[in-house]
């Protein structure tokens, strides 16, 4: 009843089982975008949020001296110390 099954099909379940699970994994970055899109302004304006960053978008960043935590160059971290 149920014998060996052939490559054929094998390849055809593995497709349909990579299929679904890009799928998902899209529809989640989907939502993940959603809601970040939604959260609340951090109150810093779109110009204060990209003076550290690059002509590529990344940002330079420092080393916290109190707790050695990357931060933007031009913020001061959580902990109180000077980044």
């Amino acid at each position: 009843m149920f014998g060996i099954p052939s490559i054929g099909k094998l390849l055809v379940l593995g497709l349909v089982i990579g299929g679904i699970y890009l799928f998902f994994k899209a529809a989640g970055r989907r939502e993940q975008s959603r809601s970040n899109g939604s959260k609340k302004n951090t109150g810093r304006t779109p110009s204060q949020n990209q003076e550290n960053q690059d002509d590529n978008g990344s940002l330079d960043m420092v080393q916290c001296p109190a707790c050695k935590a990357y931060i933007p160059a031009k913020s001061k971290c959580s902990c109180g110390g000077n980044g």
